[in-house]
């Protein structure tokens, strides 16, 4: 069962380095929304592909990670200010294609002064994902 205790916030610098901290969070979130080895690998994947995009197109500023667990989803959205008016074509094409393979669904939002990425995993209870015979 999920306990919903409310949002996890959590700030870091942009420092490749601190993708780790945003990995390490995100699966220990996870795992208390007991969610499958393999969805928790999908949510490490997720991001690290956003905050490597928040620090690649980003402003250089604080990062900041929103994690939110409800009984039907695991969400995580990430944001910092913006560098630029968009997004490079390289950059958004590949997290693209990378939220698109690990996430049910996935949003990517650029405005003059902050980029913000969103991703949703929807969970699945535990016992309705065993077989049976």
């Amino acid at each position: 069962m999920t306990t919903a205790a409310g949002p996890v916030t959590l700030t870091l610098p942009p420092v490749a380095t601190m993708v780790r901290v945003g990995r390490l969070t995100a699966s220990s979130i996870a795992s208390l929304a007991d969610m499958s080895i393999d969805d928790i690998d999908d949510i490490k994947i997720a991001v690290s592909e956003m905050i490597t995009l928040l620090i690649q197109s980003g402003s250089r500023a604080t990062i900041t990670l929103r994690f939110e667990t409800t009984d039907e989803q695991f969400t995580v959205e990430a944001s910092t200010p913006s560098g630029a008016s968009d997004l490079g074509r390289n950059d958004l094409a590949l997290a693209t294609a990378v939220l698109e393979a690990v996430a049910d669904e996935h949003q990517i939002a650029s405005t003059a002064d902050r980029i913000l990425l969103r991703i949703v995993k929807h969970l699945v209870p535990q016992s309705s994902s065993i077989a049976t015979v």
